[in-house]
């Protein structure tokens, strides 16, 4: 199995109905998706991807990708935040000698 992950922008299907009520719909109404799934290929990963947006609507995307946004990032030569990347061991503390 591989890992791939899945990015895009969708509508949930309650906010979709909604719209359809209203005749509107709204920025607020879009949300974002990011998730990893393990699967055989690309084609089953959509599939389980469109299984956990329930019934929504894709707006942008779904891009779909063996590399992780952090692996992206790093590529890149993006900034890092400070202490993510240090492993630093815990000082011990000496005993004293007092009784």
């Amino acid at each position: 199995m591989q890992r791939f992950y899945i990015e895009g922008l969708f509508i949930s299907r309650q906010k979709i109905k909604k719209g359809q009520k209203s005749g509107r719909g709204s920025k607020a109404d879009v949300e974002p998706f990011a998730q990893t799934f393990w699967a055989e290929n690309a084609a089953e990963a959509l599939q389980q991807a469109n299984e956990a947006i329930a019934g929504g609507q894709w707006l942008d995307g779904p891009r779909i990708s063996d590399l992780s946004e952090e692996d992206r990032m790093r590529q890149m030569g993006a900034p890092q935040l400070p202490g993510f990347g240090l492993q630093v061991e815990p000082k011990l503390r000496r005993k004293s000698g007092r009784r």
